[in-house]
């Protein structure tokens, strides 16, 4: 059996077109590219690259493929005129179509990263009878087995003028094969550089290449032939009413559709106005999860091209320039619900859109780590402190852990060169046991003879100064009820003195060099002098044999050796002091610091470089202490003691370690977070917090190891999620906060609280409690539904939500003899 009785009803007519315009040859294709040889994607001087496809092959194969990073010699898809540039193509000719496959379109029509499976692509452009070569990119498994990332190159007729009619009948064919890669920009860009295989280390044995030479060049068509159309299968709707699928059903997508400019070319293919290939580049999807359908354009042509679109989202962006909660609020009005019956709706409308951004997976795997336990002496000094607390708090200790570890190091380097200060907020109920770890810090502190370095609080901006100077560059504070600082700081009445606490913070924090005030200068210069006056008045008593009343001989090597550090001290005060290392470990209670987490706080720069993290709201029990721990552990006191004398050597880094570090910052340096609206100031500082963190736990190894580094991520990770829902908190608690606020908010508590109280907390009566008891608006919202005669026998909105939890299957009641609980959906 031949390939072309093998294919499908509708392959073989876009084959049957193909065969009329191509003649096959028996030799290999020959190719004519360009090329660099050295250097990276920097280097645009091309060189000619005239192979033929086979050769290109025998190049492509696994044993020819080494180990390396990205960034290397590349070559691009046809003959350029000298360097690399668009300009310099324009005259070429059967250049090479190449799809990068990077993305995949779900069935609903949404683009989630991770190309579809190689194989699968290789079998369907050989069932077409198109000749190509497919090879998998640096990336590819780099989040597992089924992470897929390739290239496809298919020699072609494409000039400067067809490649973008080329590169649409090529998807064109993928997709009606089944694979749904998305289409990316760089398709269609002349002189996308594109590299010579390079794996990953130790992914190696993951490359894949595979080639069909048998078959034709691939002509680009004027037009592509209709195919025999699949019978479209509709999913019943599994969504409840919403103005979002009212929208959808009172204003069908064709009707939207059509007023768009797009022509209809068959069933459920269209033609986007825009289009220069003739390519019917919009196909109309029908959802899995909730059966509407949607417009997905892959013709780079439209402005929408990429996404998944219903007739809501058309609506949302050609009247409302993508505004979403705009659209929802007009498009209520337009169909008439009345305010009552649009609350929930509302709800709905705004989860139906975050679920439909699926996170894309983190960049190191942390689901065995535990907060509560990092590596090394980090957790033996958590679980000291989990064994001596009256009543334990365990999510605090790790921070108190790493502040000592801050402390212990002094003026030690961490990552490339990065100071192991920390800024930290930990915010846990009244009486919870927060002191604990404070007083244990500063116990410890006065046994390593570190005391000096700790201080209670901050009174002003010269106060700060002064513990700067006299802590030799190194200050801790130790800042219980932290809020009120805060609230100093931003209070529009402040005394000049506290406003500028905040920026002197973030100065000191920061900064390699701190360059002091004019008038700082002059005043701590006069209190240096005065001291170099009266150290010098006694080495000369001291010299001439003078023995001071009352006082012990004078050891004249120390007074001279503190007389250099004082003329030392004067200098960085003319010069600026070098690398100051300030930390703050800063305690508050819910009621006291969830209010300062805000867009306005985060984006001033100072709680964006803390590491913050928020307990449960249920306090842990007594227990009863078995040890007196005023003396502490003497094993942690030691360790510490020699982490404090250490040497200044750079920490060495594990290439694991490495690899690992490269990877989270890749993920975080993607524009979507790094320029994200609000929690971009958040994920720009993320290496920085991870690299701290690593280095921290590293600093008695002398080497920073991959669980350093996992559990820094985790740590930090945990952070951001703590942020992100006192975010929400923050607007579901605003006096314009929508019912979607508050109902997202409230989903988020419960989950929460399903993930970190005790599981007798998680029966429907006692959930129901704690949400109301600790979300007062919530609150408002049921007692007054309870207070209407006409919501007799009507769920209120906490019983909606929760519902709609079970529906959507974010939680779900499990059933143990008489015991009813929540749980996470699916034991996660």
């Amino acid at each position: 059996m031949t390939n072309r009785t093998k294919q499908s009803p509708a392959t073989g007519q876009v084959n049957e077109a193909f065969d009329t315009t191509i003649e096959h040859e028996f030799s290999s294709t020959k190719l004519n590219l360009s090329r660099t040889v050295t250097g990276g994607v920097s280097n645009t001087q091309l060189q000619p690259f005239n192979l033929t496809l086979s050769e290109l092959i025998a190049m492509f194969q696994p044993q020819n493929v080494k180990e390396g990073p990205k960034d290397g010699p590349y070559f691009v898809r046809g003959h350029s005129e000298g360097s690399r540039s668009d300009k310099a193509m324009l005259q070429a000719k059967h250049l090479l179509i190449i799809i990068d496959g990077d993305s995949s379109i779900t069935e609903d029509g949404e683009i989630i990263e991770g190309a579809p499976d190689p194989k699968l692509t290789h079998e369907a452009m050989k069932q077409a009878g198109i000749e190509h070569l497919i090879y998998t990119s640096h990336s590819h498994h780099k989040h597992g087995q089924s992470f897929n990332k390739w290239r496809l190159l298919v020699p072609s007729d494409a000039t400067a003028q067809t490649l973008e009619s080329g590169v649409d009948a090529i998807l064109d064919i993928l997709h009606l094969s089944g694979v749904k890669v998305a289409p990316a920009s760089e398709n269609n860009s002349l002189s996308q550089p594109w590299f010579f295989p390079r794996v990953e280390a130790g992914r190696a044995e993951g490359y894949y290449s595979a080639s069909f030479e048998t078959g034709k060049p691939f002509t680009v068509p004027e037009a592509m032939p209709e195919p025999i159309p699949a019978p479209a299968i509709t999913k019943p709707k599994q969504r409840g009413e919403s103005v979002v699928q009212a929208y959808c059903d009172r204003y069908p997508l064709s009707q939207q559709v059509e007023t768009m400019g797009f022509k209809r070319v068959r069933e459920n293919r269209y033609l986007p106005p825009e289009s220069k290939s003739g390519v019917a580049g919009a196909k109309v999807l029908i959802g899995e999860r909730d059966g509407r359908e949607r417009l997905y354009i892959h013709n780079t042509s439209h402005k929408l091209h990429g996404r998944g679109l219903d007739s809501f989202d058309l609506y949302c962006e050609q009247e409302h320039n993508g505004d979403f909660k705009a659209a929802v609020k007009a498009a209520a009005e337009l169909l008439g619900l009345a305010a009552t019956d649009d609350a929930f709706a509302l709800f709905i409308a705004a989860e139906d859109q975050t679920e439909a951004e699926k996170p894309e997976p983190l960049p190191a795997d942390v689901s065995g780590v535990r907060i509560e336990t990092p590596p090394g002496l980090a957790g033996a000094i958590c679980e000291y402190l989990n064994r001596t607390a009256k009543r334990p708090i365990p999510l605090i200790y790790p921070i108190v852990a790493l502040q000592m570890l801050s402390l212990a190091a002094g003026n030690r380097k961490g990552l490339d060169g990065i100071k192991l200060n920390l800024l930290t907020l930990a915010i846990a109920p009244s009486a919870a046991g927060k002191e604990h770890g404070q007083s244990w810090l500063a116990e410890t502190a006065a046994q390593l003879k570190l005391g000096r370095h700790v201080v209670g609080g901050i009174s002003s901006d010269v106060d700060m100064i002064r513990n700067l100077i006299e802590g030799d560059g190194r200050c801790c504070y130790r800042i219980d009820e932290i809020q009120g600082m805060f609230k100093a700081i931003n209070s529009k009445n402040a005394s000049t003195y506290e406003s500028k606490i905040g920026d002197l913070i973030l100065t000191l924090a920061t900064s390699k060099v701190y360059l002091f005030a004019g008038n700082h200068r002059r005043q701590f210069f006069k209190e240096i002098d005065h001291d170099i006056d009266q150290l010098k008045k006694k080495i000369t008593k001291a010299e001439e044999g003078q023995k001071p009343e009352a006082e012990e001989v004078p050891d004249l090597e120390k007074l001279n050796r503190a007389l250099r550090w004082l003329f030392k001290k004067r200098d960085f005060i003319e010069n600026g002091w070098p690398d100051p290392v300030v930390s703050i470990m800063g305690h508050s209670t819910p009621s006291g610091l969830d209010s300062l987490i805000t867009e306005e706080n985060i984006g001033s720069g100072l709680i964006g470089r803390c590491l913050v993290i928020r307990c449960a709201e249920e306090r842990e029990k007594l227990q009863q202490v078995k040890e007196t721990p005023f003396f502490g552990d003497v094993d942690i006191l030691n360790r510490l003691h020699l982490i404090n004398n250490g040497s200044l050597q750079p920490l060495k880094v594990n290439p694991k370690a490495r690899q690992m570090l490269d990877e989270i910052q890749s993920y975080y340096d993607q524009d979507q977070r790094l320029n994200a609206p609000v929690m971009g100031a958040i994920y720009a500082r993320v290496m920085e917090q991870v690299n701290k963190v690593a280095s921290l736990l590293a600093l008695e190894a002398g080497e920073v190891k991959p669980e350093h580094v996992s559990y820094a991520f985790a740590l930090v990770a945990r952070c951001i999620d703590d942020v992100g829902y006192l975010l929400q908190k923050d607007a579901a608690q605003k006096a314009n906060a929508t019912i979607a606020d508050i109902a997202l908010h409230t989903r988020a508590s419960v989950i929460r609280q399903i993930k970190e109280r005790d599981p007798k907390r998680h029966t429907p009566g006692a959930m129901r409690q704690d949400i109301l008891k600790n979300f007062a608006k919530l609150r408002q919202i049921t007692e007054q539904h309870t207070k209407s005669p006409q919501n007799k026998d009507k769920p209120d909105l906490y019983d909606q939500i929760i519902k709609r939890m079970e529906e959507v299957g974010d939680i779900e009641l499990q059933h143990s003899g008489k015991k009813i609980r929540y749980v996470i959906a699916g034991g996660l």
